[in-house]
């Protein structure tokens, strides 16, 4: 059987965390990723599965979309400096607002409501806010808010 006929086989469920995590190849994102589905022991509801399936048969690269959407955060809500460090990197692409971020993860939330568009968050870590991460909201395949990782709000995705 293969991923794309059981995507949730590779997934083992993490009592302490109180979620399904797993690592794929992630086409959208061009490499291999961790993903996390916020669901319990139970099991994932349809539309995690469904949502996961969607994400890995996705054709299209998302991180050119998500580095500008990074990249304009950046600029809007930082204006070049950290809340730790001072004056931050001078960013001036979406490639290195990309670069400026680590232990990105795919993050599949618990949503409140069982139909919807496709909705999922990447999480991250970033050079400019080290304290809090960051979260990129994506629906329907657009970056549409980058907060922190706490407070993208994929779960109200309808």
């Amino acid at each position: 059987m293969t991923t794309a006929d059981s995507p949730l086989a590779a997934f083992a469920f993490d009592e302490m965390l109180g979620w399904w995590a797993a690592e794929f190849l992630v086409p959208l994102w061009g490499e291999r990723l961790p993903v996390v589905i916020d669901a319990p022991a139970a099991g994932p509801s349809h539309r995690q599965v469904e949502t996961l399936r969607a994400i890995l048969a996705y054709p299209d690269d998302l991180r050119g979309p998500v580095g500008e959407a990074l990249l304009a955060h950046y600029r809007d809500e930082w204006q070049g400096v950290t809340p730790s460090l001072g004056p931050g990197p001078e960013l001036r692409s979406a490639d290195e607002a990309l670069a400026a971020m680590s232990a990105v993860t795919l993050y599949i939330p618990a949503y409140r409501s069982e139909t919807g568009r496709v909705a999922f968050e990447f999480h991250m870590d970033s050079r400019w806010d080290e304290d809090h991460g960051l979260c990129v909201l994506v629906r329907d395949w657009a970056a549409v808010r980058v907060a922190g990782q706490t407070d993208c709000h994929g779960a109200d995705s309808e």
